[in-house]
């Protein structure tokens, strides 16, 4: 059958490019998921101590603050690093990478903070402290789309993340099961649970939560100067400690000042449509 050629470059064409672009964008998706989830055999011999303090989160869910909020406290707010994953290591990445044997793990002092993003199912069980934070799964989306487009090189449009994020086929898998599977256990005793947008409206309080869960002792003469240098426009102004994977994302077009990107809540709503949001509630309510 005979096809003209002004509509093959109208219509054939455009939507072959558009494609292509998706379909990289995914295969970057997963092939970082695969990644980041191929966890080596070597994270089995990590044996967790009493006084280790796990922060764990679905991604773009206040992890970054989370970990200057405990180093701050930690070390009575210095911030004698040129990176936040030196001080506060990414334990996923850890081994994986190997970036630290379990050797160099047992000679950090304590208390040992690591970040993760790992399922309840997977992260690594013992007697320490678990501090997990909940954010409005709409604001995730939304902020990670925007990790993807400006980290990871993905060139969809937001529409195509979402479904993508809906269907669990991002790093890390579904936000609607990673939730799920903390939410069981916010009432342990080794569980501190947290709303991200607690942390924002209220960061003292949150500090002072910290405090008491993990027996920390904080001079109260440290205080007024943590409090300010958690803050978002104290970290916005010191990113480059933060960007978890700058050494990786300049290769794939690193956009700078794009990692701690807005932090305000409500930003789900400003992409979402109306069929997305009833979508994504309707999925929330059956977890």
């Amino acid at each position: 059958m005979y096809f003209p050629d002004f509509l093959f470059r109208k219509i054939t064409l455009p939507f072959l490019k558009k494609s292509s672009i998706l379909l990289r964008g995914i295969i970057n998706i997963q092939s970082e998921a695969l990644k980041w989830m191929d966890l080596s055999s070597s994270l089995l011999e990590f044996v967790p101590r009493p006084q280790d303090i796990f922060i764990v989160t679905y991604p773009r869910s206040g992890t970054t603050l989370m970990q200057m909020m405990l180093y701050q406290l930690s070390t009575g707010g210095k911030i004698d690093f040129s990176h936040i994953n030196e001080v506060v290591p990414f334990f996923d990445r850890l081994l994986t990478y190997q970036i630290q044997s379990v050797q160099d793990l047992d000679n950090l002092p304590n208390p040992r903070i690591f970040k993760s993003h790992l399922s309840y199912q997977n992260v690594p069980k013992g007697p320490c402290r678990y501090i997990y934070i909940e954010r409005n799964g709409k604001d995730v989306a939304v902020s990670y789309f925007h990790f993807h487009v400006s980290h990871l090189g993905f060139q969809g449009t937001f529409d195509e993340f979402f479904d993508l994020f809906m269907k669990g086929r991002v790093m890390y898998g579904s936000w609607f099961r990673h939730i799920a599977e903390w939410q069981k256990h916010q009432d342990d005793p080794h569980v501190l649970y947290l709303k991200y947008e607690d942390l924002k409206k209220d960061l003292k309080t949150a500090l002072y939560q910290i405090i008491d869960f993990c027996q920390l002792d904080v001079p109260q003469v440290h205080m007024p100067k943590i409090i300010r240098q958690c803050s978002f426009e104290f970290m916005k102004e010191h990113e480059n400690k933060f960007d978890h994977i700058s050494g990786m994302v300049w290769e794939k077009g690193y956009q700078k000042n794009a990692f701690i990107r807005e932090g305000r809540i409500g930003s789900g709503t400003q992409l979402l449509t109306p069929a997305q949001i009833e979508l994504f509630e309707r999925t929330y309510s059956q977890i």
